[in-house]
């Protein structure tokens, strides 16, 4: 698949133009066989930065717009019950009524998936790294793929993947958990599933990918490398099934981030009677839209997990006096251009009664361009901004996110926080040795090297305030992500994204209290006061566009001066 860079109208070669930048970057030009593939790196890092790219090759309507990537997914053995959880949840299937106490908004989902009641389901365990395969693979794989089960050096099975949820309940209502008492919540719904009549040896096949034997994690693999292998796969003796309309994507409309955000901020909602006060409701559920593409989940929600999700919200965040009407945003917010429903007539010259969503269950959310485009974190933050300043900006912002499932937008670690450091002041004294509290915690893998090399680079020196710190005879540092690697940041481990901090201004920086203008001055969040201009260094090249994220991360939680 191509993909192309737009700017001002013009089109070009995405993986020419990385290249080139590759020469200019680092003294020599990257060949198109450098990369690995198109969408997951070079259209994926170049939106990233901000810059627009679309799939330049012309697509159809129809079931498969794209091209699938590769899943490859072990089975797992004995000691993890691999072979019985294969029979069981995608050679049997799953009966949708065994388990709908369990799934919530999705049992609408599956019900339309699986007209015959039978959902096959399979999945995948967490994982706390950031950018190891499987990691990569949990983020990016999509609808449409095909997936590729891996058994005792062999491939036995494959299958299409028709639906993608997180859920602990369902799976441990369907696997149980595992010696670590973990389960495969990462959930992927199956359809054409098909176990092969003779294994294939999957020795070529991985060497073809570049993927190391035995396969040991889930692994995805780009469109262009599927396409590669796919002639040492037998041939699908069986016709795809065609999933229902509901779930199809919307062809291409060319729209672009700063279309959608113009879009966002000039919703055509009803207005109060006695304050003209823009209505809130489609703001609130464009908010609640948007966390869902943070959190990985399908775009497009049954009515019943709508309202659902969305009334509380709409009770508590709502103009004083409104009722928590769902029904209204769910049809009307079709008049953005940036949401569809399916399962009721669009062409319907007025919104359907109550009673009909309930009767019809029919399925919406944001349009396949919207949900693509707000993957990328920087477009995703600022249309979070242009709903809270242009619709919320007189609700509890912060209690809003939290609400939502965005409440990492608060710092720029991507941590929430909580106030749990005064629990000692709050708790009762006591004499004697400090009582002890037993926690979990998950934490994301950074790269030291990369730290040390930023530390190093400046001289432990502070390139705030200048300061060189001395702890315990050794110089004392520390290197900061300009953009969290925390969700719902996804900001990438990498030199370009770091700056080497003395602690205070570290905690300054990612608490939102200063940020880096565009002229590259420091500058406090709340009354714009210069601290005095960013310390450089030559070997040291910091991205503009993790700046620009940050800034747009202050105005969030208290507009700067800019």
């Amino acid at each position: 698949m191509a993909y192309e860079l737009v700017v001002d109208e013009s089109r070009y070669d995405s993986k020419a133009i990385a290249g080139v930048a590759h020469l200019y970057s680092v003294g020599d030009l990257l060949p198109a066989d450098g990369f690995s593939g198109g969408a997951r790196t070079v259209a994926h890092r170049l939106r990233a930065l901000g810059f627009t790219v679309e799939d330049g090759t012309a697509l159809t309507y129809g079931r498969q717009q794209m091209p699938p990537q590769l899943v490859l997914q072990p089975r797992g053995g004995t000691r993890d019950r691999g072979p019985q959880n294969f029979a069981r949840s995608v050679r049997q299937g799953i009966p949708i009524a065994a388990i709908k106490d369990v799934l919530g908004g999705h049992v609408d989902v599956l019900a339309t998936l699986y007209p015959d009641g039978i959902a096959r389901l399979w999945g995948s365990t967490p994982t706390t790294r950031v950018n190891n395969e499987k990691a990569k693979a949990l983020r990016n794989r999509r609808v449409g793929d095909d997936v590729l089960f891996y058994a005792e050096n062999h491939f036995i099975a494959r299958a299409r993947i028709l639906h993608l949820f997180n859920s602990l309940p369902v799976a441990q209502a369907v696997w149980g958990t595992d010696e670590d008492d973990a389960t495969w919540e990462h959930i992927m719904a199956l359809g054409d599933v098909e176990e092969f009549p003779t294994r294939v040896p999957a020795a070529p096949v991985l060497q073809s990918l570049n993927v190391p034997a035995p396969l040991r994690s889930l692994t995805l693999r780009s469109a262009e490398d599927y396409n590669r292998v796919v002639k040492l796969l037998p041939q699908s003796s069986q016709p795809p099934t065609s999933p229902p309309p509901a779930t199809l994507p919307d062809a291409p409309s060319g729209l672009t981030s700063a279309e959608l955000l113009d879009r966002v901020g000039s919703l055509n909602t009803h207005r109060h009677p006695g304050t003209r006060t823009p209505s809130r409701h489609q703001p609130l559920a464009l908010l609640w839209a948007v966390s869902r593409i943070a959190a990985s989940k399908p775009r497009l929600a049954p009515w019943s997990c709508f309202r659902a999700e969305v009334s509380p919200l709409l009770a508590e965040f709502g103009l004083p006096g409104s009722k928590a009407t769902p029904e209204y945003p769910f049809w009307h917010l079709k008049g953005s251009d940036l949401w569809e429903v399916h399962g009721i007539e669009s062409d319907a010259s007025s919104m359907p009664q109550p009673g009909i969503f309930n009767n019809v269950q029919p399925i919406a959310g944001l349009t396949h361009a919207a949900a693509e485009l707000l993957q990328n974190p920087l477009t995703r933050l600022e249309a979070v901004v242009k709903l809270c300043s242009t619709y919320l900006d007189d609700v509890d912002q912060s209690e809003l996110l939290s609400r939502v499932g965005l409440a990492g937008y608060a710092t720029a670690d991507g941590l929430p926080q909580d106030g749990s450091g005064q629990e000692a002041a709050d708790e009762k004294r006591a004499t004697g040795p400090t009582g002890r509290r037993e926690s979990t915690s998950s934490r994301l893998i950074r790269d030291a090297v990369l730290a040390n090399r930023v530390k190093e680079l400046h001289g432990h020196a502070c390139q705030v305030c200048g300061t060189r710190l001395q702890y315990k005879h050794r110089p004392y540092s520390e290197a900061a992500h300009i953009r969290g690697l925390g969700s719902p940041h996804d900001g990438p481990d990498e030199l370009q994204n770091l700056l080497c901090l003395c602690p205070n201004h570290h905690v300054l920086f990612d608490g939102l209290e200063i940020y880096i203008d565009v002229d590259g001055v420091v500058r406090q969040a709340h009354g714009g006061e210069s601290l005095g201009h960013l310390r450089r260094h030559a070997g040291h090249r910091i991205d503009e566009a993790y700046l620009r994220y940050h800034r747009t991360l202050c105005e969030l939680n208290g507009p700067t001066t800019e």
